[in-house]
C-alpha cells in the first residue's frame, strides 16, 4: 500500500495494477477464445468478477479510514470479503472437481453467509467495530478462514484422487492451486506476501484455464483425426460405389456392339470412357474441394456413356447461373447418377429429364439435381438402392464445406438439394 493523502483511481490502480492486469489478460484470452467449448468457463467469469470486487471493498475500506466515514460502513465492506473470500474457493473447487451435489458441498458457506449476514446487525458473533475504526473479533471469528480452509483442503484432496486415477496434470495443477493458497493466507498473515491474495487468485484461474484450453484443443485435433480416418475410409467405399462393375461392364458391352456397327463412334466412346475412369481415380486422391467445372465435365462424360447404352431416351438439362464455385470431388455426379438411374430411366410415359441448375445468394451456392421419376412411389428397395452413394457425398459436403445435402421425394420425382455456404466459393481462376 502507499501512503495516501487523497483516494483517486491512480491510486486504486497503484494499489492493485498486478491483479488488474490479470484480470484484463484472462479477460482478452477469454474474448479471443470464446469459440473454444471449454466447460467450467462460468466459474472463471466467476472468480474473475470476484475478485474484481474484493479490490474494490479493499478501496473502499482504504477510503473509509481515509476520510474517517461512518465506521458501520465497514461492516458492509467486511461482510463482502467474508462471503467472497470462501466463494473464489468453493468455486475453484467447482470449476476442477466433478462435484455433482453442490448444494450439499455449498452448506458451509451457506451457513457462513447467515452468521456473517447477522452480524451486520451489530451482534458481533464474527467480528464488529468501533467507532475509530478498530476491528475487533467475535466469538466465531475464525469461523470465515476455516469455511475458506475446509474447501482448500477440499482442492488438495482432488489434487491426490486425481493423480491416484492417472490424471497426474490435472491433479499437479489443482494441488498447486490448494498450495499456492495456503501459502498466500500465511504470507497474509506473516507479511511476506500482503495484498497478493487477490494476484494470486487470478494466477491460480489462467493456470487452470490454459489446461483446460489445452485439453480442448487436444480433444479437437482427435475429433479432426477421426474425421479425416472416416474421410479415407469413406473415400475407399465411394471408389467402390462409384465405380461399379456392372457400369463397367455395360459400357464395355456398348463399346464392343458399336465396334462392328460405328467404329469412329466407338473410338470416340473410348475416349470419353478413359477419361471418366481416369476423373474417378483422380478426384480419389484429394480430400479438398475442386472446381465446379471439374465436376460439371465429369458428369457430362458419365452422361455420354449413359446414354450410349441406355435403351430408354432421357434428358438432362443444364441451367448454371453460378460455376465459379468449389465443390468436394465425386458428390454431385453421384446424385445426378442416381436421378438418371433411379428416376429419369424410371419414367413410362414420355422422356425422362434431370435439371441440373445452380444459383448464388450473398449467403450461399444452391446446386438442385431434379428428376420426373417416379419419386413417392419408391418401393423400400428402390429408395436404398437409390440412398447409395449418397450419404457417403452428405459426409464429404459436411466435413469438406461445412454444407448440406437435403433429399425429398415428391409425386413428381425428386429433388436433391446441395447448400455451399459462400465462405467455401472461390473462383477457379484463384485455382
Amino acid at each position: 500500500m502507499i501512503k495516501m493523502t487523497d483516494y483517486t483511481i491512480m491510486t486504486y490502480i497503484t494499489n492493485n495494477y498486478i491483479t488488474l492486469l490479470l484480470l484484463a489478460s484472462l479477460t482478452v484470452l477469454l474474448i479471443a477464445n470464446r469459440k473454444m467449448k471449454i466447460d467450467g468457463l462460468r466459474y472463471v467469469w466467476g472468480i474473475m468478477g470476484i475478485v474484481f470486487t474484493l479490490t474494490l471493498c479493499e478501496a473502499f475500506e482504504d477510503m473509509c479510514d481515509l476520510y474517517m466515514w461512518d465506521y458501520q460502513l465497514l461492516y458492509i465492506k467486511t461482510a463482502m470479503v467474508y462471503w467472497l473470500y470462501p466463494l473464489t474457493a468453493m468455486l475453484e473447487l467447482y470449476l476442477v472437481a466433478p462435484i455433482k451435489r453442490k448444494l450439499l458441498m455449498a452448506v458451509p458457506y451457506i451457513i457462513n453467509c447467515v452468521l456473517v449476514f447477522i452480524d451486520l446487525f451489530d451482534t458481533h458473533i464474527i467480528y464488529y467495530f468501533e467507532k475509530a475504526h478498530n476491528y475487533y473479533g467475535g466469538p466465531l471469528s475464525d469461523f470465515p478462514v476455516i469455511v475458506l480452509c475446509f474447501y482448500v483442503v477440499m482442492l488438495g484432496a482432488y489434487s491426490v484422487i486425481f493423480i491416484s486415477k492417472r490424471s497426474v496434470s490435472k491433479g499437479l495443477i489443482v494441488g498447486f492451486m490448494a498450495l499456492s493458497t495456503i501459502i498466500t493466507a500465511i504470507g497474509e498473515t506473516e507479511g511476506f506476501a500482503e495484498g497478493q491474495t487477490e494476484a494470486v487468485a487470478v494466477v491460480e484461474i489462467i493456470i487452470y484455464y490454459f489446461f483446460l484450453a489445452a485439453i480442448s484443443y487436444s480433444e479437437t485435433q482427435k475429433k479432426l483425426y477421426e474425421s479425416r480416418i472416416e474421410l479415407e475410409q469413406e473415400r475407399v467405399k465411394l471408389l467402390t460405389m462409384q465405380i461399379q462393375p456392372h457400369f463397367i461392364f455395360n459400357s464395355l458391352a456398348t463399346l464392343q456392339s458399336l465396334c462392328y456397327t460405328d467404329g469412329e463412334t466407338a473410338a470416340d466412346l473410348i475416349v470419353v470412357f478413359g477419361n471418366y475412369l481416369r476423373a474417378n481415380i483422380d478426384s480419389l486422391e484429394s480430400d479438398k474441394p475442386l472446381p465446379f467445372s471439374m465436376e460439371l465435365e465429369h458428369i457430362k462424360q458419365f452422361i455420354t456413356l449413359e446414354k450410349a447404352g441406355a435403351d430408354v431416351d432421357f434428358e438432362v438439362i443444364f441451367d448454371l447461373k453460378a460455376t465459379g464455385f468449389m465443390v468436394p470431388p465425386l458428390t454431385v455426379q453421384p446424385i445426378v447418377e442416381n436421378a438418371i438411374k433411379h428416376g429419369a430411366l424410371t419414367r413410362h410415359n414420355g422422356t425422362g429429364k434431370v435439371i441440373v441448375k445452380t444459383e448464388e445468394t450473398d449467403d450461399d451456392v444452391t446446386i438442385m439435381i431434379t428428376d420426373n421419376g417416379i419419386g413417392a412411389d419408391f418401393t423400400d428397395i428402390q429408395r436404398e438402392h437409390y440412398n447409395v452413394g449418397i450419404e457417403n457425398a452428405r459426409k464429404r459436403i459436411e466435413i469438406l464445406c461445412k454444407g448440406t445435402l437435403k433429399i425429398s421425394f415428391t409425386e413428381d420425382g425428386c429433388i436433391a438439394v446441395i447448400t455451399l455456404p459462400k465462405a467455401s466459393k472461390k473462383t477457379e481462376a484463384s485455382i
